[in-house]
């Protein structure tokens, strides 16, 4: 099994060889990879939120969310 650090240096022996052309594909997939890496750190920093929540906040969150939704809905149907 390779290490990181092996896989890495792989990687960047088979960058040296790319066609100068084709380097901007190659930056522009890398950005995109890095995007998903921060939209994962981003949604991640919402993990225990709700840990220490007031059990009368959590219960108006959940269990009234179907009729508070109910009583929305009638509104917008007037």
């Amino acid at each position: 099994m390779k290490t990181e650090t092996q896989i890495r240096n792989q990687i960047l022996r088979r960058i040296q060889r790319i066609p100068g052309d084709k380097l901007k594909d190659l930056s522009e997939y890398v950005a995109k990879l890095e995007q998903n890496i921060n939209k994962k750190e981003k949604i991640l920093s919402y993990a225990g939120v709700w840990e220490n929540m007031e059990d009368s906040a959590f219960e108006e969150l959940t269990d009234k969310l179907i009729s508070r939704r109910e009583r929305n809905k009638r509104r917008s149907d007037e």
